[in-house]
């Protein structure tokens, strides 16, 4: 659900359809254009964006029907749970803006700003005690799920993120999907000692930067800072 909701496209025909529960492709594209305000906007595109993409997304999810000779998309109603969702997505897209606007204009910050989120209990402030005590220029902040990294992420900004790759509640890859969503360049890098193949190319395929295994041995943090900077380099 929050894969599905973090387009703003989305977001904006549920929004829509809370008020109005049906309404043609024409009048959502409408609705769109008005909303987004710029004169670049292509309405023929958003009208193919919402047919091929966004329409069928909320189809595959039970969240609305489409009448195809109609063309008319149409929602028995958006139940509760689903509305806190959408406020939630609203609050991360907030989040993400301010966030990336803060990387914009502290783009030269000398310091390497790292967000560490694992909910081992313990775990995320020993990599980042150790990691700030032999590397002057890097500065860690831990959450210990992804809730509190959202929280996090709406007054700070950031040069990498590092999350665990399963967490309860919102696991690392649907983290990763929504930072994804809003921002393709910061670097995300899965920290986890659940190794596989399967579950790197499970990682890799959703958009990681980098992928690193957990290990006893503190040489694992000095690999994970190496890739940090290799990414926040590229």
């Amino acid at each position: 659900m929050f894969d599905v909701l973090s387009n703003p496209q989305r977001r904006t025909v549920l929004f829509h359809l809370r008020q109005q529960r049906a309404a043609t492709l024409a009048e959502l594209v409408d609705v769109i254009a008005e909303l987004d305000g710029s004169d670049g906007l292509d309405p023929e595109h958003v009208r193919t964006a919402l047919l091929h993409v966004h329409v069928p997304k909320l189809v595959d999810n039970c969240l609305v029907t489409y009448d195809p000779e109609a063309e008319i998309v149409e929602s028995d109603g958006i139940h509760d749970d689903i509305g806190e969702w959408l406020d939630l997505a609203v609050r991360h897209q907030i989040r993400f803006d301010r966030a990336l606007e803060g990387r914009k204009e502290t783009d030269r910050h000398p310091d390497v700003r790292v967000l560490l989120v694992d909910d081992e209990p313990g775990l995320a402030e020993t990599v980042g005690t150790y990691v700030e005590r032999e590397n002057d220029d890097v500065t860690v902040t831990t959450a210990t799920s992804t809730a509190e990294a959202v929280t996090t992420l709406e007054g700070e900004s950031f040069d990498c993120i590092v999350s665990d790759y399963q967490m309860p509640g919102i696991s690392g890859l649907d983290f990763l999907k929504v930072v994804r969503e809003e921002d393709a360049s910061i670097p995300f890098i899965v920290f986890t000692a659940r190794g596989s193949e399967t579950i790197a190319s499970r990682a890799i395929a959703t958009g990681v930067t980098d992928y690193v295994q957990k290990g006893p041995e503190t040489g694992q943090f000095d690999e994970l800072v190496d890739r940090i900077r290799t990414a926040v380099d590229r």
